[in-house]
C-alpha cells in the first residue's frame, strides 16, 4: 500500500541540502530492493516520498565532512521503518535516523572486540557532536559530523571485527584474481601478475570469439590458458553471454532472439567443450537484468536465456562452475527507473530479484557473482548488503571490482565528468578523503578483509590489472608496468588472508 513519507535532509548550515542531492533520496525494503523513486521536492525542502514497501530504509547520496560523496542509509536500527512511524505526518530527520543507524552499527560490530583508538575516537567524537548539535552549537555543521564520524566508526568496527574473524579462521584456500586481458608475454607485468593472483579471468566476449557469423576465434584464448596453466594460475571464462552493445558483433544485431539463444547455446557447447578440464570456472551469464539489454528482449527472455547458457554448461563440462554476474549490485538504478541499454520495463528487475526468480525457476547455477565498482557506499552497507546475496545459499565470487587510484603520473581520473546514468557515473563517490593511491589501497585492504571474513566468498577479483582500466586509474599498474601502491599492499595483505603473520616481517 502506497504511502506517502515526509524527509528533510539538512545541511552544514542548517537549510535544505542543494536540491540534486534531494532529488537522489529513495526508499528500499530491508533486502535493498529499492521502490521507484516517486518524490517532489517542496518549496521548504522538504522531500515528499511515496513508498510502497511495508518496511523501508531510506537512502540519499550526503556530502560527509571529512569523508566525500557518498549513499548514506537509515534503517531504524536494523529494524525498519513502518506505517506507524510516519502516522502522524511529522517530518523524517535524514541525518539523526542516519546518525543513530551508524551509531548502532558501530556498537552492535564492537562486541567481542577491543576496539582500537581510531574506531572509539570516530565514535566518540560522533557522540560528542551530536550532544554539541542539541546544544544548538553550530547546529547544522555537527550534525554531518556526527554523521560522519558514525559512519567511520561503524566502517572501523565492522573492519576491526573481520580481522579478528580471519586471525582466529584464515583464508588459504581463497582465490585472489584479476583480467588477464593485457598479457603480453613474460614481461614485468606477467611477472607482478604472478606475484599477486592465483586466479585469471580471461575474454571470451563475442565480437572477440565470434567477429564473423560462423566462425570462432580461439587463438588468443588459447594463448592465456596456455600461460595461466604454465604459471599454475587457475583461468576462468567471462562472458559466454552479456548484452551490452559495445561486447557484441555488427552482425548478432540482425538475428531474432530465437537465432541468438540458438548461437549461444551452439558457441558454449564449442567453448567449454573445447576448454573442457582447463577452464573450471565460467561467468556462464552476464548482467542478465535489465541494466545492459541491447538486443531488446523481454524480462522473460532474458530468465530463459540464462537457463540456456548455464544448463549447456553443465551438460557440456559438468565438473565446471557455473557462475551468474550481475552488476550495481545495489540496484540504484532500478529507483531511478533507468538502464544502460534496452527497454525500460514498468517494473525493472533489480540483481537481487534476478537470482531469486532464477532460483525459484530452478536455474542450474553454482555461484552468485557481484561486481562491485567504487560503490559510492561505506563499508557497513556493503557488508550489509552481502548478507543480501549470501541469503541466497550459494558460494559468492567478487567477480568485477575497482576504485580510482586518483590523479597520478599525468593520467586524469574523469569520474566526476562521467554521465550520471553510466554504470561508473551511478556509482561514483568519495570514501573518507580525495581519490590518490593511499586511499585506494586503503580501500582495498579493508574490503578484502571484509569479505575475506565472510567464508561463502570464495573468490575476489580486481578488475583490471594495467592502465589504461574500464575505470581510469583503477589497475595495480600504470601503462608503462610501474606499480601503484596496491599493488604492494596487496602483496603484504596477502600474508594475513592466507594465515602466515609470520611472513608480514620486516626483512622476512
Amino acid at each position: 500500500m502506497s504511502r506517502l513519507v515526509k524527509v528533510k535532509m539538512t545541511d552544514t548550515n542548517d537549510q535544505p541540502m542543494p536540491e540534486y542531492i534531494l532529488n537522489t533520496l529513495y526508499a528500499s525494503d530491508m533486502y535493498f530492493e529499492p521502490d521507484i523513486r516517486k518524490s517532489t521536492v517542496m518549496s521548504d525542502g522538504t522531500v515528499e516520498l511515496q513508498v510502497e514497501s511495508p518496511t523501508i530504509m531510506l537512502h540519499g547520496r550526503v556530502n560527509l565532512p571529512l569523508y566525500g560523496n557518498i549513499w548514506v542509509m537509515a534503517h531504524n536500527h536494523g529494524e525498519g521503518y513502518k506505517s506507524s512511524d510516519f502516522a502522524d505526518g511529522r517530518n523524517f530527520d535524514f541525518v539523526a535516523e542516519a546518525i543513530g543507524t551508524y551509531l548502532w552499527e558501530a556498537e552492535n560490530f564492537s562486541k567481542g572486540i577491543i576496539p582500537t583508538p581510531y574506531a572509539r575516537g570516530h565514535f566518540d567524537a560522533a557522540k560528542e557532536y551530536c550532544s554539541l548539535a542539541g546544544e544548538d552549537v553550530d547546529a547544522g555543521y555537527c550534525r554531518l559530523k556526527a554523521l560522519s564520524h558514525a559512519v567511520l566508526a561503524a566502517e572501523a568496527m565492522c573492519y576491526e571485527t573481520a580481522l579478528a574473524k580471519l586471525a582466529e579462521k584464515p583464508r588459504p584456500e581463497l582465490m585472489l584474481g584479476c583480467n588477464i586481458f593485457k598479457h603480453a608475454g613474460n614481461d614485468r607485468h606477467g611477472e607482478y601478475f604472478k606475484e599477486l593472483f592465483n586466479f585469471a579471468t580471461i575474454p571470451f566476449y563475442s565480437y572477440q570469439l565470434a567477429p564473423e557469423e560462423g566462425r570462432l576465434d580461439f587463438e588468443r584464448r588459447d594463448e592465456l590458458v596456455d600461460w595461466c596453466e604454465a604459471n599454475g594460475i587457475t583461468p576462468k571464462g567471462h562472458p559466454l553471454w552479456f548484452g551490452h552493445k559495445e561486447t557484441n558483433p555488427a552482425w548478432m544485431f540482425t538475428k531474432s532472439y530465437e537465432e541468438l539463444s540458438e548461437f549461444a547455446r551452439d558457441t558454449i557447447k564449442k567453448t567449454a567443450g573445447r576448454y573442457k578440464g582447463r577452464i573450471k570456472v565460467w561467468d556462464s551469464m552476464n548482467e542478465p537484468h535489465d541494466w545492459a539489454n541491447c538486443f531488446n528482449f523481454t524480462q522473460e527472455q532474458l530468465m530463459e536465456l540464462t537457463r540456456i547458457c548455464c544448463e549447456t554448461v553443465r551438460e557440456t563440462d559438468p565438473g565446471a562452475t557455473s557462475v551468474i554476474n550481475v552488476c550495481l549490485p545495489f540496484a540504484e538504478y532500478v529507483a531511478g527507473k533507468f538502464v544502460c541499454y534496452g527497454p525500460v520495463f514498468d517494473q525493472p528487475v533489480s540483481p537481487m530479484k534476478f537470482f531469486r526468480r532464477a532460483i525459484e525457476k530452478g536455474i542450474d547455477f553454482d555461484v552468485v557473482g557481484i561486481q562491485l565498482y567504487f560503490p559510492a557506499r561505506d563499508m557497513v552497507a556493503v557488508n550489509r548488503l552481502l548478507d543480501v546475496y549470501a541469503g541466497f545459499g550459494k558460494p559468492i565470487h567478487i567477480t568485477e571490482m575497482g576504485v580510482p587510484g586518483g590523479n597520478t603520473r599525468g593520467q586524469t581520473d574523469d569520474i566526476s565528468t562521467v554521465d550520471p546514468q553510466s554504470q561508473i557515473g551511478l556509482t561514483k563517490g568519495g570514501w573518507h578523503s580525495a581519490w590518490n593511491e593511499h586511499v585506494q589501497a586503503d580501500w582495498m585492504e579493508q574490503f578484502y578483509t571484509i569479505a575475506a571474513a565472510r567464508p561463502e566468498i570464495k573468490a575476489l577479483t580486481w578488475w583490471d590489472s594495467m592502465d589504461p582500466g574500464f575505470m581510469k586509474t583503477s589497475p595495480f599498474l600504470f601503462e608503462d608496468q610501474v606499480p601503484r601502491e596496491m599493488y604492494f599492499r596487496l602483496k603484504s595483505l596477502k600474508h594475513r588472508l592466507r594465515g602466515r603473520p609470520d611472513n608480514l616481517k620486516i626483512g622476512h
